[in-house]
């Protein structure tokens, strides 16, 4: 019974991100709701999927859908996946909530339900079912580094990529309106702070291992 409703719930949370993200790449394909976003299709596609919120998201629904079928996979690439999504979605709720809620007005009712969904109630969801159910004994430090690599590279190509385009997804990292020295501070402590939740993660596993 605990196991069908483990998968049952992390099947659901999965589904949930899926469906969201399904609704706003949808939207963000057929309708440029900004005049300061892309105008094709096709750049549009590229700008949203550039955006931390979508892709820890993402993180999390593919390691919820993983546990779904296999509830103890103890695979190092779904660890580190499983991590990812964990820690990115608690950085994407305290970010949002904390400094972008205030500039960021979604145009319409469905927009923003779809926006309080990636960043307050699947947050939640996924980090209160990894609390109560695990599955745990999958963090260390070849994983948190694993984790910390795929950070670093979305970095290199948020930077890379905003070079050749002008489009970056934060206004904490623009570099046309706070230079560069300013944007990679403010890249860097986004990155300390993962590596701290991280291990914070870790802490609380080793914790519940010892109970």
């Amino acid at each position: 019974m605990c196991i069908m409703l483990k998968r049952n719930i992390n099947l659901f949370i999965a589904l949930y991100v899926l469906f969201v993200v399904g609704f706003e790449t949808y939207t963000y394909w057929h309708t440029q709701l900004r005049s300061w976003q892309p105008v094709t299709p096709i750049g549009r596609m590229v700008f949203y999927y550039s955006f931390f919120t979508v892709l820890s998201n993402l993180m999390l629904a593919i390691s919820c859908l993983w546990l779904a079928f296999s509830p103890n996979c103890n695979r190092f690439i779904f660890r580190v996946i499983r991590l990812n999504g964990l820690v990115g979605v608690i950085i994407t709720a305290v970010v949002y909530n904390s400094i972008l809620r205030g500039i960021h007005v979604p145009p319409n009712i469905f927009m923003r339900l779809a926006n309080e969904s990636l960043h307050v109630v699947i947050p939640l969801l996924g980090v209160l079912s990894w609390l109560i159910w695990g599955p745990f004994r999958r963090i260390n430090f070849r994983v948190i580094m694993g984790s910390l690599f795929t950070m670093l590279i979305y970095g290199i190509y948020t930077f890379v990529r905003g070079f050749f385009t002008q489009y970056y997804p934060y206004p904490f990292i623009n570099v046309t309106k706070i230079g560069y020295s300013q944007a990679l501070i403010n890249a860097g402590i986004v990155i300390l702070v993962f590596i701290g939740l991280a291990y914070l993660l870790w802490a609380i596993e080793c914790l519940r291992r010892q109970k």
